[in-house]
């Protein structure tokens, strides 16, 4: 019965591995017309012809690897390139703004008359030293988008601005028994010595002093795009483009004083308005790993500036008549006469670079939510501070000469005198490309 066993399991393995290495075509099997058919209808072919189906009736995931591809990158719109097929972004801007330049304009005394600039009584309370400004808020906002496929060369439009901040600074010598008197310094050209301007002084004037500077920033920016390094990890963009970028600001000095003359306003206004145009290129790299990415932004723009000075001031008196009391003007303060008041202009090569550091995480390819760092810069404006010309005659100062009229040397002038302005801060913004 052994032999027997062993003898057919021989047989069946020796047959078995005949099939399989002389690879011998199956029966074909014919069916019945009846079953010759698909239940959509379509006939079988027989015996091996390939059965073509409408495309309408291909699985959906007839090829899962194809279809997982689609999906992850957007579906029928095709394959998403390095920049993507558009974007925008909005970011909210904390930053701070260099500090406003001025020359030593407001001094106190305890006891005494207005000590001028130099005098051991006398405190300087205003100038002398830059008047910095707190934080301001503002916001940038960036739209872009490819120009076709695939994807590497696009265009953007970029807008930002600084909300108008003002602050003020003011020195009374009504109810303030730390000062009894107040004076405007400044130096007279016919000898070139420090002289006062009595704005608050026992048994003279008494009154107050508020100096008010203000700063607006705002700036907008059409780019071209095009991706230079595209690899896991590492992205590196281009950009040409133009720039525009307007700082304007001012400084007034405002009193109030009362004298046996009367009473009445003097007013001193300097605004320097800066508006650049220029060419702009720059580079942008970005690293990322996982979902979190850094990207440093570097622009620089070459270009002009225009630069506007415009300078004011009255002075105001209070007098009484027959028919009552009545104000009387005339123009200018103690910093500005009919020398210096006016639109002064001049224009000046200029440029303006900026840098950009962004850190944050990355939602798939669509969005992306960070912080950062902004600097930018101005080579070249004109600064109100800067402006006011410390030396004047006397004679001109309208509160001094009620009379009127105009005295050589025809101080103060205009300066048009330049520094450079930055601003830095923090940046908080949310990207989403679709």
């Amino acid at each position: 019965m052994r032999a027997v066993w062993l003898t057919v399991m021989t047989v069946f393995t020796a047959g078995a591995n005949r099939n399989l290495c002389q690879a011998e075509p199956p029966a074909v099997t014919t069916l019945p017309p009846s079953e010759a058919t698909l239940p959509n209808g379509i006939e079988v072919s027989q015996p091996l012809s390939p059965v073509l189906l409408p495309v309408s009736d291909v699985p959906p995931f007839a090829d899962p690897l194809r279809r997982v591809e689609e999906v992850r990158e957007g579906g029928s719109r095709g394959q998403r390139g390095p920049l993507g097929p558009s974007w925008s972004v909005a970011e909210f801007l904390l930053w701070w703004p260099k500090a406003h330049p001025l020359p030593p304009l407001v001094t106190t005394a305890r006891l005494g008359p207005p000590p001028a600039l130099g005098d051991p009584n006398g405190v300087v309370a205003v100038g002398g030293r830059a008047l910095a400004h707190p934080d301001v808020a503002g916001g940038r906002f960036i739209l872009g988008c490819s120009l076709g496929d695939p994807q590497d060369r696009g265009a953007e439009l970029v807008y930002f601005f600084l909300g108008s901040r003002t602050i003020r600074s003011a020195v009374t010598a009504i109810g303030n028994p730390r000062v009894a008197s107040i004076g405007l310094a400044y130096v007279d050209p016919r000898t070139g010595r420090e002289e006062v301007f009595p704005a608050a002084a026992p048994g003279v004037a008494t009154g107050a002093v508020v100096v008010t500077a203000t700063t607006r920033v705002q700036g907008a920016e059409g780019n071209l795009v095009a991706n230079l390094l595209d690899t896991p990890g590492v992205q590196l963009n281009g950009l040409l483009g133009y720039r525009f970028l307007q700082v304007h600001e001012g400084v007034t000095l405002e009193q109030v004083r009362c004298a046996s003359g009367g009473c009445g306003p003097i007013y001193d206004e300097f605004d320097g308005h800066n508006r650049f145009h220029g060419g702009q290129l720059g580079l942008q790299a970005g690293l990322s790993r996982g979902g979190v990415f850094l990207e440093l932004t570097g622009k620089v723009a070459l270009g002009r500036t225009f630069e506007v000075v415009r300078i004011d001031g009255v002075t105001g008196f209070l007098v009484s008549g027959p028919a009552g009391s009545q104000t009387v003007t005339l123009p200018g303060g103690v910093y500005t006469s009919p020398a210096n008041i006016g639109r002064h202009t001049s224009t000046a090569f200029a440029v303006v670079p900026e840098g950009v550091l962004k850190v944050g995480l990355r939602f798939n390819q669509s969005g992306r939510l960070y912080v950062g760092y902004n600097l930018l810069y101005l080579s070249d404006a004109v600064r109100p501070g800067d402006q006011i010309d410390r030396n004047v005659n006397p004679a001109n100062i309208a509160a001094l000469n009620p009379g009127g009229g105009y005295w050589p040397p025809d101080r103060p002038r205009p300066l048009l005198s330049r520094s450079d302005f930055w601003a830095q801060g923090l940046i908080i913004g949310l990207e989403a490309r679709y």
